[in-house]
């Protein structure tokens, strides 16, 4: 699509209704993207926070059922001490935390005051981290508070991770000996949001692009219809009153369907002023013009014969002037009436040529044929009687019938049959001239 496409698309309805249905959407998808991740990575923290808040009271109460007493801690030198939990020495019997941190995969660290003196923590080499000290932001929180806390950005090893303290009473209420922590890997709660994340977004992205598509193929057909009525308009609007509306348009039972009904309804109208003569409702001077030169054209590219009758009603003037010209639009209908009757199908057009004369064209018609049919219609308007108001008046016609030559024009045709209209009116009127034009 190049640049004066894509402007044209840009501006054209179409292009509009996909740009007003797709970015909506886009923004949808992204905002429910948001949301969604926000909403469980927030959920997942807590989760994550009240299973390590369990955790450290789990830790707690099995070593208050284990080991009755309180905490202890014997200085032996700087880098040796004895950690007691009543009477018990529980320096190195590690099965508790060494349990947990197995079943949870969680690091585990038992604190005095802001020592770390027990822990799953290794270092490089392997070795325990012990004789480490709590941040100050931890010993603020919990040591001089006295409250549990959880922390989303603790730094161990040059790894961050989510930790959470819980304080182990003193003696007597006093400053908590030290801290229960639980410690969990960031990147694992991040890698554990993340896997209950994506299905959400993908549902909700899956959910979007479904809405997306049906809208999109809704918003497209609305336009489609459109688009046929806008062609259908322009057809009209340029003259083009055969064509025709998509009966799927047509059956819509909504303000499109609508508006194509009451296009339909125009086209009719429309056809009427512009195709039809409004006192006989005949074809009009400009369509039998129309239907004259296409009816040629098909002989002179195919070789199709069609014959071309004028006929006129005689003493027409005496007609107005003795009754008004009231009557004379009375004989004109009754006269249009008859000649309608008797040219019926598409291959027969009969048209007001200008005030009394009218024009007959017999398309895929012999010579010999259209006599026939002409002579019937001589007849049949000799017969009539036309009533006006208190008057009984008969008419009879003089016509002219020509078989044309498909190497003539349209206009030699006209002239011919004139030409045998007039001999006509010379010699006595009420007859029927025919002549087969030859090379």
């Amino acid at each position: 699509m190049n640049k004066d496409e894509t402007l044209t698309f840009k501006h054209s309805l179409r292009g509009k209704i996909l740009i007003l249905t797709v970015l909506p959407l886009v923004f949808l998808a992204i905002l429910i993207g948001f949301v969604c991740t926000y909403s469980f990575t927030k959920a997942m923290l807590d989760e994550v926070k009240t299973g390590m808040a369990d955790q450290c009271e789990m830790i707690a109460d099995i070593y208050d059922r284990m080991y009755p007493g309180e905490f202890n801690l014997e200085v032996l030198d700087a880098s040796n001490y004895n950690l007691y939990k009543g009477s018990v020495d529980i320096t190195n019997a590690s099965q508790i935390i060494d349990s947990i941190h197995r079943s949870y995969g969680v690091e585990v660290s038992i604190f005095r005051r802001d020592l770390c003196v027990v822990t799953t923590l290794k270092d490089t080499n392997g070795d325990p981290l012990t004789l480490t000290k709590a941040s100050p932001v931890v010993v603020s929180g919990v040591l001089q508070t006295g409250e549990e806390q959880f922390y989303s950005d603790v730094l161990l090893n040059d790894e961050r991770y989510f930790a959470y303290f819980l304080p182990i009473p003193g003696k007597d209420d006093s400053e908590p000996f030290g801290m229960y922590a639980i410690y969990r890997l960031a990147s694992d709660v991040q890698a554990l949001v993340l896997r209950s994340v994506i299905p959400v977004i993908l549902l909700c992205l899956v959910a979007t692009i479904l809405v997306g598509l049906i809208s999109i193929h809704y918003s497209q057909k609305i336009v489609s219809y459109l688009q046929q009525i806008q062609k259908f308009m322009h057809a009209i609007s340029g003259g083009k009153f055969d064509v025709s509306l998509s009966p799927q348009v047509l059956a819509l039972e909504d303000e499109l369907g609508d508006l194509a009904k009451s296009g339909q309804s125009m086209q009719r109208s429309l056809r009427l002023l512009v195709e039809c003569d409004a006192l006989t409702g005949l074809f009009n001077r400009r369509v039998g013009d129309l239907k004259l030169h296409r009816a040629a054209k098909r002989a002179a590219l195919h070789g199709t014969v069609y014959c071309v009758g004028i006929c006129d009603i005689d003493h027409f003037k005496r007609i107005n002037d003795t009754y008004g010209h009231e009557a004379g639009d009375v004989v004109l209908k009754a006269v249009a009436h008859i000649l309608k009757q008797h040219m019926t199908g598409k291959q027969l057009t009969v048209a007001r040529w200008g005030g009394e004369e009218f024009l007959l064209l017999f398309e895929n018609c012999e010579l010999a044929d259209a006599h026939k049919i002409l002579q019937k219609i001589h007849t049949r308007i000799s017969e009539a009687t036309i009533t006006y108001q208190a008057h009984t008046i008969r008419v009879t016609m003089s016509m002219g019938l020509v078989q044309a030559d498909p190497s003539r024009s349209e206009d030699e045709m006209l002239k011919a049959a004139d030409t045998l209209l007039y001999y006509c009116k010379e010699h006595g009127r009420n007859q029927i001239q025919v002549k087969q034009m030859t090379n």
